[in-house]
């Protein structure tokens, strides 16, 4: 029987401190990987040399140098078209990938589109941190409103990019990996894999990083975030329904017979309108589908991770 083929893409910029262990993370993996692309975005350290040299010891290392920059998900969505697999990995620069990481999610997503798994972070003491390790809901309803799983967690049947719509419109205000993630939800078809198969580095340069702080449970830090998120709803309305209207824009092009586009949809377009009747029906539909709109489901109450 025929392996299937699995691509490697991973995006670059000024990643030269931490990409040597992501490198040797990956060339451990116990599923044969066919190629891994590396499309470095124009890096002012030593970060396409280190890939340059990876790459002489390892013919299946592709590395690109933008002659431009092109952002993040520029790069990432002009180096995903260029991989060759069956299916795709994404990687960040500066993560660690268990050994197994690609044999387990290669193994566990069957005919689905995207697997994904937990992501344990760590600081730059290299202690893990806690994290929830509630197995998530992967719905597209809540898809829409909060980022479920980061990129480099999942693995994907390159098929979905040809599911894809268009995402330049929604990609000025969603990343790439959750535009991915959409498109996978709509067909209902993500299967989460409840384990621990990489270690996300945080520190300041990330991407990604948000400093942790007042992460506490206690009244206080209850009420700063009450009015930091009435401060941010007041400053951000707009923008949210942008936001909003171009994600109706891309899911209203999926070519999906899932009853969960078709909701989503619906859900959409009653957030968007500023009929008190809309207003109404949406709460409606928020109660009648609680259990897609929140992080898990509510009869899932197992924690997977100690």
């Amino acid at each position: 029987m025929k392996r299937n083929t699995v691509s490697i893409v991973m995006c670059t910029y000024n990643g030269e401190s931490f990409i040597r262990e992501q490198l040797d993370s990956i060339m451990a993996q116990t599923y044969p990987v066919e190629e891994i692309i590396i499309q470095d975005d124009c890096s002012t350290d030593g970060t396409f040399e280190v890939v340059s040299e990876y790459a002489s010891r390892y013919p299946h290392i592709r590395p690109i140098r933008n002659k431009t920059r092109k952002g993040v998900n520029g790069n990432f969505f002009d180096a995903l078209g260029k991989a060759s697999g069956d299916y795709i990995a994404i990687a960040d620069q500066d993560d660690i990938w268990e050994p197994y990481k690609i044999k387990r999610q290669m193994q566990a997503i069957g005919d689905k589109l995207m697997c994904a798994s937990f992501s344990q972070p760590f600081y730059g003491d290299g202690k893990d941190y806690a994290f929830d390790s509630r197995v998530p809901n992967c719905s597209l309803l809540r898809m829409i409103y909060v980022g479920i799983f980061p990129g480099h967690s999942t693995v994907f049947s390159r098929r979905l990019l040809s599911l894809m719509p268009d995402p330049a419109p929604i990609a000025v205000y969603r990343c790439y990996d959750l535009i991915l993630a959409l498109t996978a939800a709509a067909f209902d078809s993500i299967v989460f894999l409840g384990e621990v198969l990489s270690r996300h580095r945080r520190h300041a340069s990330a991407y990604t990083y948000i400093v942790p702080t007042s992460s506490r449970k206690s009244a206080g830090n209850v009420f700063r975030w009450l009015r930091r998120t009435w401060r941010l709803h007041k400053e951000l309305k707009d923008t949210i329904r942008l936001r909003l209207s171009t994600a109706e824009e891309f899911l209203s092009h999926i070519d999906s017979e899932e009853p969960v586009l078709q909701k989503a949809l619906y859900m959409l377009r009653l957030q968007a309108s500023l009929s008190r009747l809309d207003f109404f029906r949406l709460q409606l539909f928020c109660m009648r589908n609680c259990e897609y709109l929140l992080y898990t489901h509510p009869r899932c109450k197992k924690t997977l991770i100690d």
